[in-house]
């Protein structure tokens, strides 16, 4: 049977979409999805293998496919660097025709993450490095410095480095208020599909414009990476991001955060002291509104309720608490202490 070129293309981009996550069960299910012979299944597998979209691992008999990845490394001295310098002597030429839209979003996430190294980090040294493959650009940030988490809990006299993961969370915090607004990390972690911290045994992980997760490694590691990954044909465009969390009835600046609350669940840890809350609604009166998301958080204590929805709001009447996804039980209980 001979295909028009419009289900070839068809073909190919399902081949491509589903290589990485079925490398050894590629061609069966190409086969069965399309309901086509593994003979065709191969031919057009062995026409991208030859275009170098993807590449075959393994045996004849076991095939492993994968992308085709192609990496770059750098590696500078953390003296007299200039981000924009080596965005584009470095990165940017590599990056060919690029989407505009994806090319500013890693711009943006690239200079951000790096001028963080030169002003924060206290590194002598800096690493980056870049991934590319047909569907999806990844640039990764690694310094050898203090680590970022331990920096935020130094400068903020915080008790555990895990509690900097919040702040972080939050916005607007940097150590150097002087030169600095504290909104790099807030937007480069919702604009790039996936984005990750490591920094000596904490990682914290997101995915887009949504909740992360944290998690406790056994192994240390020294400094701090950073993971930016996008897929090269996303529609997200910088601009939006921006005005999701600027106030229009103000400026169109950084009025506005999303914290995930679950963040603030350590271990299993339930949230039920003022002391917990204390340190969840720290530098919540910079903003004009707060979101709190409760996703995953099935409930909370009196105190914990009280000192958010009670204490704070009497104080700080002009800051907007908002709440979603919440449990009966976590709704009933905002209820209450109101």
């Amino acid at each position: 049977m001979k295909f028009t070129g419009e289900v070839v293309e068809l073909i190919k981009k399902y081949i491509i979409s589903n290589v990485s996550k079925n490398p050894n069960t590629l061609t069966q299910q190409t086969c069965d999805y399309f309901q086509i012979t593994k003979p065709t299944v191969l031919k057009y597998i062995n026409e991208l293998v030859k275009e170098n979209i993807i590449e075959k691992q393994g045996s004849n008999r076991y095939p492993n496919y994968q992308l085709v990845k192609t990496e770059y490394e750098w590696e500078y001295s953390n003296k007299n660097l200039e981000e924009d310098i080596l965005w584009s002597k470095d990165v940017a030429p590599l990056l060919g025709e690029l989407n505009s839209n994806v090319k500013e979003v890693c711009q943006y996430g690239f200079t951000e993450m790096v001028n963080n190294v030169i002003d924060h980090s206290e590194a002598e040294k800096l690493i980056v490095e870049m991934i590319v493959d047909y569907l999806h650009i990844e640039l990764r940030v690694i310094d050898n410095g203090i680590g970022i988490f331990r920096k935020i809990k130094n400068v903020l006299g915080l008790e555990y480095s895990k509690h900097s993961i919040l702040e972080l969370a939050k916005g607007k915090f940097t150590s150097d208020p002087e030169n600095h607004s504290g909104e790099g990390i807030f937007f480069t972690s919702r604009v790039f599909d996936a984005f990750m911290i490591k920094s000596h045994k904490l990682t914290f992980f997101g995915l887009g414009n949504k909740d992360g997760i944290i998690w406790e490694e056994k192994d240390d590691f020294p400094g701090t990476g950073v993971l930016m990954k996008i897929k090269k044909n996303s529609p997200i465009r910088l601009i939006n991001i921006f005005n999701e969390y600027a106030d229009p009835d103000k400026d169109p600046s950084f009025h506005k955060t999303l914290i995930p609350v679950k963040l603030m669940e350590h271990e299993g840890e339930s949230l039920l002291s003022r002391s917990q809350a204390k340190r969840l609604i720290s530098r919540f009166d910079k903003f004009l509104e707060v979101g709190l998301d409760f996703d995953g958080v099935k409930q909370i204590g009196q105190a914990f309720a009280d000192q958010i929805f009670r204490v704070f709001k009497n104080k700080h009447p002009n800051v907007r608490l908002r709440i979603i996804n919440t449990t009966k039980d976590v709704a009933n209980m905002i209820k209450r202490v109101q």
